[in-house]
């Protein structure tokens, strides 16, 4: 390929010696988000022969870098010139800061050339069985790609091909041309592309009569030297990365499907080569409590927001001083993750009762910027059961958050602003009212709790998340952390599943009214381990006295009868008392609400 601006599109094919030739002159490069070349001897054998029986290989996407910047601010890779299994698998990387020539980042088709530049020009080196890894020729030969020109390729083997290709130590090919074989360095075609150099050569091996031996390799010249073989490829001229990137994930959508995220952190690898490690090491640190699952995508997020204006996704927000500080600071990240996760466990929450992890993002960044990654995870810090101190404020937002599922679809802008504010109060307790105070306009992103959807709120049923969450603000004064807390019917559900039963205390009518309110929200409650196991299926009305339980505790009224015959007043009495309360809580957002 000939350094000349390209037109975007497909482009005529090329040769595979031409391409083989970009490669030494570092015309063809790979990208940062490129993955390490992962093909086998073997794969390699069939390509070659796949090519010489005419079949397809796939177009190649290049993509042509004129951007200065580009050149400046992005890592690229030369290709692997020979493989070393476990010593020789990293591509070396190259310096293209002030390169005035464009050069072609290889997006789509790395394995391929890589394999056709070993084959032809480079070696390949695999760990003998039995032999220490130790990097030596003794236990880590080198191989070359060898085709036997001699004979007639017959198949040995369920493998279909035409051709013998082999990866073979020089020993081995020793000792097969011993045998009645000729095994020819596939790579010495390329000094051989004139008819009478490949007649010369098979005289000299005597094989000059051998017409076999003639038409291979004539045949692999054309596909290698020639456009028989001719590579087909296309050129994205587009000099924006994050684009480039896009284009990259549809095309590379085979085995393991790449997200946006996984070529973010190649690129984050590329200038921190222990960023990978840290981040496993990470998610791995908080998975231990609360048996929390959080991503590399949560990671990448947080850095954005932690130093960068702008917080999308995209390769330019990690430049080399948003690196250098993530580098620099990553201490102070780990623990403020850690530390976060670690607090959200001491208050109740698990994986499975924390379903939007971006909510977690505010927080981090809240105890980043106030360095608070040691007090949060001392018993000093939940001591206080106060709707007004800082640990219950961070615990009501997120309930609230759940509720209002305030972290679904886009959430860049509510983050942006929660940082904005959390930033402006720095110093002081986590904000909760200034940030429901900032969402009051947003039409879907507020905190406000209107009676239309306090309504719904209790239609929630049983087994339903959002149950554990309601019921979480009126407790705050539990001991979320010490203790195990299940949530139960307050009347036992055995009692309205058994129809005989039913009968024998409701009228038809009563029961059909019923039939669905012993399920909801008004006929739930939290309750530790030790009481629900207390309580069981005993009455209502039994337990209550057995361990002198108050109607208030129950939300409602002291004339209020606790017997299950009563249910429809208990639960009309229940529900109005609980609405009110959680208005007066949701509404009051100094004051909270404790129970009775």
């Amino acid at each position: 390929m000939e350094n000349k601006i390209m037109v975007k599109g497909f482009q005529p094919l090329i040769t595979i010696r031409e391409a083989i030739e970009n490669i030494d002159q570092n015309k063809y490069l790979l990208p940062a988000i490129q993955r390490k070349f992962v093909w086998q001897p073997q794969q390699i054998e069939m390509l070659f022969d796949s090519i010489m029986r005419g079949y397809p290989i796939n177009s190649l996407m290049m993509w042509e870098i004129t951007s200065d910047e580009i050149k400046k601010d992005y890592k690229f890779y030369s290709f692997l010139r020979t493989f070393k299994q476990r010593y020789g698998e990293m591509n070396e990387a190259l310096d293209t800061r002030g390169r005035t020539d464009s050069f072609y980042a290889v997006i789509d088709g790395q394995q391929r050339l890589n394999s056709l530049y070993i084959g032809l020009k480079g070696t390949y080196a695999k760990k003998l069985p039995r032999k220490h890894w130790t990097n030596s020729e003794d236990n880590l030969p080198p191989m070359k790609l060898y085709l036997e020109i001699k004979n007639k390729y017959t198949v040995d083997s369920e493998i279909d091909k035409q051709y013998d290709f082999k990866f073979l130590r020089k020993k081995q090919v020793e000792e097969f041309n011993k045998k009645s074989q000729f095994w020819f360095e596939v790579g010495e075609i390329l000094t051989l592309s004139k008819h009478g150099d490949r007649v010369s050569y098979l005289k000299k091996k005597d094989l000059g009569d051998n017409k076999y031996s003639a038409i291979v390799l004539d045949k692999l010249s054309s596909v290698i030297n020639n456009i028989d073989g001719g590579l087909a490829y296309y050129v994205e001229d587009e000099q924006n990365l994050d684009k480039v990137l896009d284009i990259f994930i549809r095309t590379n959508n085979g085995g393991t499907k790449l997200t946006f995220s996984d070529l973010l952190m190649s690129v984050l690898t590329a200038n921190w080569p222990d960023a990978k490690e840290k981040f496993n090491d990470l998610i791995q640190e908080v998975n231990l409590y609360g048996d929390f699952t959080i991503s590399s995508d949560l990671i990448l997020k947080t850095t954005l927001i932690l130093f960068s204006n702008d917080i999308k996704n995209r390769v330019k927000n990690f430049d080399n001083d948003t690196v250098n500080k993530i580098i620099n600071n990553w201490n102070s990240i780990r623990k403020s993750i850690l530390s976060t996760f670690k607090m959200f466990y001491r208050m109740g929450f698990r994986n499975k009762t924390f379903p939007a992890k971006s909510a977690a993002i505010p927080i981090i960044l809240y105890v980043y910027d106030n360095k608070m990654y040691n007090d949060i995870v001392k018993s000093e810090f939940f001591e206080s059961k106060v709707s007004t101190s800082n640990n219950q404020k961070i615990k009501k937002w997120l309930l609230l958050v759940f509720l209002k599922h305030i972290f679904s679809g886009q959430t860049d802008n509510i983050l942006k602003n929660i940082r904005q504010i959390i930033r402006k109060n720095e110093g002081q307790d986590f904000p909760i009212e200034k940030i429901i105070d900032n969402s009051k306009n947003s039409p879907t992103k507020n905190y406000s709790f209107d009676s239309e959807f306090i309504d719904g709120l209790f239609q929630t049923t049983y087994g339903d998340p959002d149950a554990y969450f309601i019921l979480s603000l009126y407790y705050p004064e539990l001991d979320y952390f010490n203790q195990d807390f299940h949530i139960d019917h307050i009347h036992p559900k055995d009692k309205f599943l058994d129809g005989e039963y039913m009968k024998s205390v409701f009228s038809e009518e009563t029961i059909q009214s019923i039939n669905v309110s012993w399920n909801q929200l008004g006929n739930l409650e939290l309750l530790n381990s030790e009481r629900n196991e207390s309580k069981k299926d005993k009455s209502l009305k039994d337990w209550a006295e057995e361990k002198k339980i108050s109607n208030s505790f129950f939300f409602v009224d002291d004339d209020i009868s606790l017997r299950l015959k009563d249910f429809k007043k208990f639960y009309s009495n229940r529900v109005t008392n609980m609405k009110r309360r959680l208005v007066d809580l949701l509404n009051n957002n100094t004051r909270g609400a404790s129970s009775s």
